[in-house]
């Protein structure tokens, strides 16, 4: 099922549309949909040729698997015979019977899980720019390069010296907004079971393809979570093992993030490795996979040491509170409602922090809904030095020099006044902006009851019905 990616098809047609060869370069976490937003990209067009790695497999694998596709694709009698010993001799050959063959049409060449076809290394990179400066880019090819390992993309694609200045598009794709996500549930959906589903399972594609629409939350719940043959109860493995090299290291950073906010000396600390380099490409490797977020407090410049580092996946944050602590529970039992037994008491609580986070994760559609999209400088919590949570989750400045202060409550049911004094507590949490005026929102799944409404303490109220309305 392929669902919104507006945006990204319309860079890329962009892309497509302009003179001269381009080289595009999409990636993103696993699941999160890339190969199926190429392939909606590529439908329409003729002259367009997918090549796929295959997982932890050597060169001569990955050109044996190459040549196998070439064979489905270029219907040629010389491939039934032929070996290629190496990439330089792949590319030759694409370059004689494919490329030149086409005098003035654009052909597209997808390289769809390039960090396996290069099997980890950066030699392909180096071969694809030889081909790419004397023969592919003046034949009018457009060139995608995909992959779902983020430091491989970024430091042997995006940043390597083969490829400086000759990347013409750069997509990092992220998961579903809002809008687009609810339009892979059935209509019979309420979109407050809807949120629930994207507070557990994130805004991933995959994710939520897994949801069988004509069950209940709870029953979902139990049959992906909460069984060993269920499709996210060992989901993590898949993350970390075929995402990161190292994953062990990765998940040590995880697993200690979930609990906390902390900067960068604190994890060192906590994971013992060293302060350094190092330890921060870890932390841009997760980030880069929308699995943790970084923040600045709103009245920090970047590179403040006051930069803190969140858990921020939906899934992972569900999977360490409920799941990992209780699998030995889950292997050995044969109750269908472990959902309900092992979160009892504690799970709307969870709920709250998620939708915090969940209200952080989108804070650009929630500034659109409020009328003020195009006037925000900043959007970030609001914490002190020695804070391992945010004091205020949300809050705005805006170039009209404006401070929009964020109330987030997930109640299920309208909010009352008893909020009132909560707000005023965080609003004198911040220091005095001179020339800066201050707003409150409140957003809430119910929004605000009666006498909330006529107490007009808030200048803007956010409720679920809008945060599902589409934006551009």
């Amino acid at each position: 099922m392929f669902v919104g990616r507006k945006r990204e098809l319309k860079l890329l047609e962009n892309c497509y549309s302009s003179n001269g060869g381009k080289i595009a370069v999409l990636y993103g976490r696993r699941r999160i949909g890339k190969s199926t937003l190429i392939k909606k990209f590529a439908e329409q067009k003729s002259d367009c040729f997918f090549f796929e790695g295959i997982e932890s497999e050597n060169t001569s694998s990955q050109i044996k698997y190459f040549t196998s596709m070439l064979k489905k694709q270029f219907k040629d009698p010389v491939l039934e015979s032929v070996v290629f010993r190496d990439w330089n001799q792949v590319f030759t050959y694409l370059t004689d019977r494919l490329i030149n063959s086409r005098t003035n049409s654009r052909t597209i060449l997808i390289f769809d899980e390039i960090q396996w076809l290069a099997a980890g290394r950066k030699a392909l990179i180096s071969i694809l720019k030889y081909y790419w400066d004397n023969f592919w880019k003046e034949k009018n090819v457009m060139l995608i390069l995909c992959g779902s390992i983020a430091s491989f993309m970024v430091d042997k694609v995006l940043k390597s010296s083969a490829l400086y200045g000759r990347i013409d598009l750069e997509i990092l794709l992220g998961g579903l907004n809002p809008f687009e996500a609810e339009m892979m549930f059935s209509e019979r959906k309420s979109r407050d079971e809807i949120l629930k589903y994207m507070l557990v399972l994130g805004t991933v594609p995959k994710y939520l393809e897994y949801i069988n629409q004509s069950k209940s939350f709870n029953k979902n719940i139990n049959e992906l979570f909460f069984s060993v043959n269920g499709k996210m109860y060992n989901e993590i493995e898949r993350i970390f093992y075929s995402q990161f090299k190292e994953s062990s290291v990765y998940q040590d950073i995880v697993n200690h993030l979930q609990t906390e906010i902390s900067g960068l000396e604190e994890v060192s600390k906590k994971i013992n490795i060293p302060n350094g380099g190092g330890l921060k490409r870890y932390l841009d490797n997760l980030e880069n996979a929308e699995i943790i977020k970084s923040f600045i407090p709103y009245n920090k410049k970047t590179g403040s040491k006051l930069k803190r580092y969140a858990l921020t996946d939906e899934y992972l944050k569900f999977y360490y509170k409920y799941v990992l602590p209780f699998k030995d529970v889950i292997s050995q039992s044969s109750s269908d409602i472990l959902f309900e037994t092992l979160t009892k008491n504690s799970f709307e609580k969870w709920m709250g922090i998620q939708f915090e986070k969940f209200c952080l994760k989108h804070k650009n559609h929630l500034a659109a809904i409020m009328g003020f999209k195009n006037q925000v400088l900043n959007a970030a919590p609001y914490y002190e030095r020695n804070d391992t949570a945010f004091q205020i989750d949300l809050l705005f400045i805006r170039s009209d020099n404006i401070v929009t202060i964020c109330e987030i409550k997930y109640w299920n049911k309208p909010v009352g006044t008893s909020v009132i004094p909560e707000v005023k507590r965080k609003m004198e949490l911040i220091p005095e902006m001179k020339g800066y005026s201050v707003e409150t929102a409140l957003i809430a799944p119910f929004g605000a009851d009666r006498s909330l409404m006529d107490s007009k303490f808030f200048d803007h109220i956010v409720t679920l019905e809008q945060i599902f309305e589409p934006f551009e």
